[in-house]
Order: C-alpha cells, then sequence, then structure tokens
C-alpha cells in the first residue's frame, strides 16, 4: 500500500460522506428526485479483509503485476517496465486482476449487488428498484 493509504482511505471516507448528504439534500429540494448510492470502498475492503467469504482465494494481491502483490502495473509487460511479471493461474480466485482493476468475478459480485443488493449495499434504492422493474 502507498505510504499515504490512510490520508487516501480518509479522504475516501469523508468524499462518500459528503456524497451522502449532498444526494440527501437533493431529495429533499427536487421532487421526484431518486438516486442510488453504493459504497465501492466497503464492497472492495469487505472482500479484501475476507476474500474467502466472497469465494476468493486472495483479496489483497493481483492475478498479474510484478512487485508487492503484484502491484506495479507490468502485466504482459506494458508501462516500459522490465521486470519479469507474474500471472496467476486461475484470475476467478483474486479480487484483483492487477494493481488497478477488479477481477471479471469482483466486477460480476458488483453488477448483481448495482442491480439488486439490500439496502445495506446499495441505498435508497437498488438499480432495480430505481427503474421500477419487478
Amino acid at each position: 500500500m502507498p505510504e499515504n493509504s490512510e490520508e487516501i482511505t480518509a479522504l475516501v471516507k469523508r468524499h462518500n460522506k459528503a456524497l451522502s448528504h449532498a444526494l440527501q439534500i437533493l431529495t429533499s429540494q427536487l421532487e421526484g428526485f431518486k438516486y442510488s448510492f453504493t459504497n465501492l470502498y466497503n464492497f472492495i475492503t469487505e472482500r479484501m479483509n475476507n476474500p474467502l467469504k466472497y469465494s476468493f482465494k486472495e483479496g489483497k494481491m493481483g492475478c498479474c503485476g510484478s512487485g508487492p502483490y503484484r502491484g506495479i502495473q507490468s502485466c504482459g509487460g506494458k508501462r516500459s517496465i522490465k521486470d519479469q511479471y507474474e500471472l496467476c493461474g486461475n484470475p476467478s480466485e483474486y479480487l484483483f486482476f492487477d494493481s488497478a482493476h477488479p477481477s471479471e468475478k469482483a466486477n460480476e459480485q458488483l453488477a448483481k449487488l448495482l442491480w439488486n443488493g439490500n439496502l445495506d449495499v446499495t441505498c435508497p434504492y437498488n438499480l432495480k428498484a430505481l427503474f421500477g422493474q419487478k
């Protein structure tokens, strides 16, 4: 993790709190205003800390890359990085594909939560309810 990860985390949490507050204000000011909010930080953090609970073998290391946690974006030898990169055998076992992107499996889990997640995850409406689907 970057040296300033605590500062970044604090900023993310402040942003999410401020955004949630702003959306609540808009709801009171704009008749008929509806929205859906999903806390991506909580989604990722929960899976990083409890990968097995979400059917991942690895929650903190990328499937492809080099360096600590395969966190250097070198997958496929890109970005002028000459270091040898490593590629896992089964990307669906990993929360992250590389240092910046969730795996296909993680994106599928997120899509399902956005569409049909409970109010603990996506609020005040999931997308299915927001779009009026039954």
